[in-house]
């Protein structure tokens, strides 16, 4: 998918098909978010107010474009995990042990596509982590870059969360379906916290 030009990617989005879906935009609105909040530590750099901070900038500069590198492939595996989803939903059931080779076969896929939005929801919470320790060296010309990115990345997290949940939903194993959620909720209530953060900080500077 990241090989495809813009406009195919959005009719891709756009078809009637299961796979790209919810999930992976939810990956690639990461690597948009991420991508802006690589560009205003790179504008931050070098700048005279931020002489004393150089180091830690460069050092977060490092560790977004890492999270970058591991969100890229993100919207591929989404694709690839539902895309199991269905080819299970496709097997024959014309007798029990069908039926229950096929349920067996639903499952463990339905296990693989929950799992995938959730280190889609990880990584962006890395991400906003990572941006935390430099958000103040951020000046007031770009800072609207900065609250775009984390708006990205909230929608990126909301999406890989409905599709954590929705996955859960179809577990049969809800003791692994109850922790995964739990897991995802505790994530995502630190990543909406840590937008509202820099939302705010930039609503102070723009007024």
């Amino acid at each position: 998918m990241i090989q495809q030009s813009f406009e195919q990617l959005v009719a891709s989005l756009a078809a009637k098909t299961p796979t790209p879906g919810g999930g992976a935009a939810a990956a690639m609105a990461g690597c948009m978010g991420t991508a802006l909040f690589l560009m205003v530590v790179r504008f931050s750099r070098g700048k005279k107010a931020n002489v004393d901070r150089e180091g830690d900038l460069t050092r977060v500069e490092n560790l977004l474009d890492d999270h970058l590198k591991r969100l890229l492939p993100m919207a591929e595996r989404d694709c690839r995990s539902f895309d199991l989803v269905s080819a299970a939903y496709g097997m024959k059931k014309d007798d029990d042990a069908q039926k229950a080779l096929r349920e067996k076969a639903i499952q463990e896929a339905m296990v693989g596509a929950m799992v995938v939005p959730e280190e889609t929801l990880c990584m962006v919470r890395d991400v906003f982590v990572a941006m935390q320790q430099v958000t103040a060296c951020v000046g007031k010309a770009i800072v609207s870059d900065l609250a775009s990115g984390a708006s990205l990345l909230l929608a990126a997290a909301e999406g890989a969360f409905l599709n954590v949940r929705i996955n859960a939903a179809y577990l049969t194993n809800r003791d692994l379906a109850d922790k995964t959620m739990e897991r995802a909720s505790a994530v995502l209530v630190e990543i909406r916290r840590q937008q509202q953060a820099i939302a705010v900080s930039v609503d102070k500077m723009l007024a």
